[in-house]
């Protein structure tokens, strides 16, 4: 926009030619310095992130390991209540077929005579 602003003026000798080129030149160096201005901000953000990563390298690292540690507690307090909860159900399951087996069928007993 400021380049077509800018070939304004020029417009009643280059008979209007002067709008688009002085659009097409201030695009251009607004891409340009755009680009540049991004890439620069880019870098220093990206550079202070990354010295800021390494500054605190191990409290990263023990906060991962400790993280991980926990994490291995869970996982053996889950198998381990899994399999008390097999164990548990399975002595359920064996009670009930022997309570079963000596209450029999609950018919008669027929004689033989």
């Amino acid at each position: 926009a400021l380049g077509a602003m800018a070939g304004l003026p020029f417009a009643l000798f280059t008979f209007g030619l002067s709008i688009p080129v002085g659009a097409v030149l201030g695009g251009g160096t607004g891409l340009a310095v755009g680009a540049t201005a991004g890439a620069a901000t880019g870098a220093v953000g990206g550079g202070a992130a990354g010295y800021g990563v390494y500054a605190k390298k191990d409290d990263i690292k023990f906060a991962a390991n400790s993280v991980l540690s926990k994490a291995s507690d869970g996982v053996e307090s889950v198998k381990a209540r899994s399999v008390a909860s097999v164990v548990y159900a399975k002595a359920l399951a064996s009670a009930a077929k022997a309570r079963l087996i000596r209450a029999g069928t609950g018919g008669t007993v027929e004689s033989m005579d």
